[in-house]
C-alpha cells in the first residue's frame, strides 16, 4: 500500500499565497491514479492545522499499518524562528509557527520503519507577501537540508530551491510543482514505463529555468524509488549537446516563420475570414506535429528550458486561432453559427466541403496552459471515439490548431431547452430509460461520463416512434479504466446540482470514478425530466417533497412510490448505498413503466398480450412488431435483434418464454466473426448475467456472427412478470454489446 499526505495552504491571514491549494490538488490527483496507486489524504487551508497534519503523520509513523512508499507533500509558507525551521500551518502564530522540521524529521524517521521508502517533497520556501512577524524569516532550502536528514533510498527529500533562493509562483501555480506534476503525468517516465523519484527530480531540474530556481534532491541517487509504473515506456534515445543545439535552432526558425505568417494572415478581419485563418491553421498543425514528433523521438529535449519556452510560443499561436467567427473558413469547413459553450470550449456549426452540417468543439484558448484540462478535453474526444453507439454523438477528427474536434451536428436542442411532454408519464420514463441505456453502454466499456446534466444531452423528435430521442455528448470529464495516460480530475464536479458529493468533496477517492457517480447524476436528471426544474444539490428532503407532488397525479401510486424510492436510493450520500450500476436504475424505471402501462388498473396480463407487453416495455411505442405469441424488436442501439416467443402455459397464470437474440450487421466488432474465442468470452459473460435470474437458461444459436437463446420459466402473467422479462432482455443485451 502506498500512502500520501498532501498539504496545501493559501489563505494565511497575514501573508496569503495563491498557488499552493492548486498545487496540492494537482499532486494528489496524479498520485491517486492507478499508475501510482496512492491512497491520498488531502489537507487544504482550514484543514491544514498543526494538529491535523501531525495526527495524520503520527498514525502512519506509529500505527500498525505498513506499506511500500509514503509521500509527504507540503505547499505553503516555511519560516525560521531562532535556529529552528518550521512548516507554517494554517493555525500558526508568531511564536508558534506550526510543525518544526526536527519534529517532521522524527516522524519521517519513525515512518521509515513501516514503509520501505519515505519521501518528503517541500514547496515551502515562498516569500509571499512576507509575514509581519519580526522574529522569523522565510525558510530556505539550506534549513531543510540541515534539519531533515536523508538515508539513501529509505528517506528522500525533494525541495523547491537552493538556499539563496525563494520558490516562485506563476499563474496560480508554483513553478516547482507545475514541473513536478508534468513529471508525474508521464514526462519523467523511463524506458521501462516507470516514474522514479530520481527521474522526477531530473525532469524538474531541467524543466525549471535556473534563472528562476533550482530544485535540490537528496536520497535516492540510484533511481530505486519507483513512484509509478504501467505507463507506456519512454521512446526515443538520449540527446547529445550537438543534436540538442540543432533542434533548438530549427525550432527557433520554424517558430519565427509562423510568427511572420500570422502577422500577414490574421491582422485584417476580411483576410482572416476568407483564407487567413485556414492557412495559419494548416501551417500551425504542421508546426505542432513537428514539435510532437521531435519530443517523441528525443524525449530528453522536453527537459530543456529553452525548448519549453519555444513550446510556450507555439501555445500562444494556438490561442490566437481559438476564437472563431461566423463566416471563417476552417480546416473542416465554413463557420455558420455559434451553437453554445461550456466549461471546456465553444461549439460551432460548420458547413463541410460536402455541404453537410457538422459541429466543431473548440477548446478555450486561454486555458491551453492548463495541461490537466487539455488532457481531459482530449480524453473526452478519445472516449467518444471508443463508444460506437447510435445515441452517443459521433466524433470524427481532432485538430491541434485550433485545438478541437469535429463531430456530427445533431438537429435539436439540449434537454434543458427541449419540449418534454410531462403530462405523459410513460413518455417521461421512456426518455429516462433511453438515456440510462446509453450510459449503460458506456459503462460496459468501462467509461464513466461524470458530467451528466441536461446541457450534455441533445434531444431530437423521432417521428417514427413519436418520442424524444436523446443523444449523449460532452465526455470531457470521462474517466476510462484502462487509460494508461493519466487522466486527472482536478476541479471535476460538473454542475453542482447534478454532481455526486464525492466528485465535489473527495475528487481523488476511487468512488469519484465509479459507476455510482453517474447513477447519482441520473437520479438528479430524472428529477429535472419529471419536474422541469433543477434539483437542489444539498436539500434532498426538499427534492423528494417536490418529486412526490409532481408524480402524485400519475395513474398508479405504485409507480410514483417506485420512482421516489429510486430517487432516494440513487442520491444517497454514501455511494455504497446507491444502486451499484445503471442496470439497477433501469430495472426500477422499467417496473414503474410496466405499472403505468396497465391502464386498466389491474395487474393481470392476458396470454395473447404477454409478448406485446414485453416489447412495449422494452422498446417503447412503435419500437416493436407483435403478433399473438411473438414479438420482434431491436435493442436500443440497433445492434441486437430480439424475438420473444410464448412457448407454453405451464400452470394457470405462469408461462415459459423463449428469447432469441442475434447480432446484427451494425455491430462494429470484427473479432466476433474471427473465431471461437470471442463467442466463448461473450457466453461466459452472459452466463454470469443469466445466473442472477432464477429460472433463466442460455443455449447457443448458429445464426450470423453471434446468436443466443434464452429460456425463461415461471413467468407470471402480470406486470411483475413483464418487468422481469424486460430486465432479463436489457441485461443480456448489455452483455452482448460489451465487446
Amino acid at each position: 500500500m502506498n500512502k500520501a499526505i498532501i498539504v496545501g495552504i493559501d489563505n494565511y491571514p497575514d501573508a496569503p499565497l495563491y498557488g499552493c491549494v492548486n498545487d496540492a490538488n494537482d499532486v494528489a490527483t496524479c498520485l491517486s491514479f492507478p499508475e501510482f496507486d496512492f491512497d491520498c489524504l488531502l489537507l487544504l487551508n482550514s484543514k491544514a492545522t498543526r494538529g491535523n497534519i501531525v495526527r495524520a503523520l503520527s498514525e502512519l509513523a506509529y500505527g500498525q499499518e505498513e506499506g511500500d512508499t509514503l509521500v509527504f507533500y507540503f505547499a505553503g509558507h516555511g519560516a525560521v524562528l531562532g535556529q529552528a525551521g518550521y512548516l507554517v500551518t494554517r493555525d500558526g502564530q508568531e511564536f508558534d509557527l506550526g510543525i518544526s522540521l526536527s519534529h517532521l524529521a522524527q516522524l519521517m524517521e519513525s515512518a521509515s520503519l513501516k514503509f520501505r521508502h519515505v519521501v518528503t517533497i517541500l514547496d515551502c520556501c515562498h516569500s509571499g507577501a512576507a509575514f509581519s512577524w519580526t522574529a522569523s524569516r522565510p525558510l530556505q532550502a539550506g534549513d531543510i537540508e540541515r534539519e531533515v536528514p536523508t538515508v539513501n533510498e529509505s528517506r528522500c527529500i525533494l525541495a523547491a530551491c537552493r538556499p539563496e533562493e525563494e520558490a516562485q509562483e506563476e499563474q496560480a501555480h508554483g513553478v516547482f510543482t507545475t514541473a513536478l506534476t508534468e513529471a508525474l503525468m508521464g514526462s519523467a517516465v523511463n524506458w521501462d514505463g516507470e516514474v522514479s523519484l530520481l527521474g522526477v527530480y531530473e525532469y524538474v531540474a531541467g524543466a525549471v529555468s535556473a534563472e528562476i530556481q533550482t530544485p535540490v534532491f537528496k536520497g535516492d541517487i540510484a533511481g530505486t524509488v519507483v513512484l509509478g509504473s504501467g505507463f507506456p515506456p519512454r521512446e526515443g534515445r538520449p540527446i547529445d549537446k550537438n543534436e540538442l543545439s540543432r533542434n533548438l535552432a530549427k525550432a527557433h526558425t520554424l517558430v519565427d516563420q509562423y510568427h511572420y505568417l500570422q502577422l500577414t494572415e490574421l491582422s485584417e478581419r476580411n483576410v482572416r475570414l476568407k483564407y487567413g485563418a485556414k492557412r495559419c491553421s494548416d501551417a500551425l498543425v504542421d508546426l505542432v506535429r513537428w514539435f510532437d514528433d521531435t519530443e517523441k523521438a528525443l524525449p530528453d529535449v522536453k527537459r530543456n528550458s529553452d525548448w519549453q519556452a519555444l513550446v510556450g510560443r507555439v501555445r500562444e499561436f494556438r490561442k490566437n486561432l481559438a476564437d472563431l467567427s461566423e463566416g471563417e473558413e476552417t480546416a473542416f469547413g465554413r463557420v455558420v453559427r455559434h451553437l453554445g459553450h461550456g466549461g471546456y470550449g465553444h461549439v460551432w456549426q460548420l458547413e463541410g466541403p460536402d455541404g453537410k452540417a457538422y459541429a466543431m468543439k473548440v477548446f478555450h484558448g486561454n486555458e491551453l496552459d492548463d495541461e490537466v484540462k487539455v488532457r481531459r478535453f482530449a480524453n473526452g474526444y478519445h472516449n467518444m471515439r471508443k463508444l460506437k453507439h447510435p445515441y452517443i454523438v459521433r466524433v470524427h477528427e481532432m485538430i491541434s490548431a485550433p485545438f478541437g474536434f469535429l463531430m456530427d451536428a445533431i438537429p435539436g436542442d439540449n434537454l434543458r431547452k427541449a419540449y418534454i411532454d410531462r403530462s405523459d408519464p410513460e413518455a417521461v420514463i421512456q426518455l429516462m430509460i433511453d438515456i440510462c441505456e446509453t450510459v449503460r453502454h458506456a459503462h460496459s466499456l468501462h467509461v464513466r461520463h461524470r458530467d451528466i446534466k441536461p446541457e450534455n444531452i441533445i434531444a431530437t423528435y423521432d417521428a417514427q416512434t413519436g418520442r424524444l430521442q436523446p443523444y449523449l455528448t460532452d465526455f470531457d470529464l470521462a474517466y476510462h479504466e484502462t487509460n494508461r495516460t493519466v487522466t486527472t480530475n482536478i476541479g471535476v464536479g460538473g454542475v453542482i446540482n447534478y454532481a455526486a458529493p464525492e466528485q465535489l468533496f473527495e475528487p481523488n477517492a476511487k468512488t469519484a470514478r465509479s459507476e455510482t457517480v453517474d447513477v447519482f447524476s441520473l437520479a438528479q436528471l430524472m428529477f429535472f425530466v419529471i419536474t422541469g426544474r433543477d434539483p437542489s444539490g444539498e436539500n434532498f428532503t426538499k427534492n423528494v417533497e417536490t418529486l412526490t407532488r409532481e408524480v402524485g397525479s400519475w395513474i398508479d401510486d405504485r409507480a410514483a412510490d417506485a420512482l421516489i424510492s429510486l430517487y432516494r436510493e440513487a442520491t444517497a450520500k454514501d455511494p455504497g448505498k446507491r444502486p451499484e450500476n445503471v442496470g439497477g436504475f433501469v430495472s426500477a424505471l422499467r417496473y414503474a413503466e410496466s405499472i403505468i402501462q396497465t391502464a386498466s388498473g389491474t395487474d393481470a396480463v392476458p396470454e395473447e398480450d404477454l409478448c406485446r407487453r414485453i416489447g412495449h416495455l422494452y422498446a417503447g411505442m412503435n419500437g416493436y412488431s407483435a403478433s399473438e405469441g411473438e414479438c420482434r424488436m431491436n435493442s436500443r442501439s440497433g445492434q441486437v435483434e430480439i424475438v420473444t416467443r410464448l412457448k407454453s402455459i405451464i400452470t394457470s397464470g405462469r408461462a415459459v418464454l423463449e428469447i432469441e437474440l442475434s447480432v446484427t450487421a451494425n455491430i462494429p466488432v470484427p473479432s466476433l466473426t474471427s473465431g471461437k474465442a470471442a463467442r466463448q468470452s461473450i457466453n461466459a459473460r452472459l452466463d454470469r448475467i443469466v445466473g442472477r435470474f432464477p429460472g433463466v437458461k442460455r443455449s447457443a444459436g448458429n445464426k450470423g456472427a453471434y446468436q443466443v437463446y434464452l429460456t425463461v420459466e415461471e413467468v407470471t402473467m402480470d406486470v411483475s412478470g413483464v418487468s422481469r422479462v424486460a430486465q432479463v432482455i436489457s441485461d443480456v443485451v448489455a452483455g452482448i454489446e460489451q465487446w
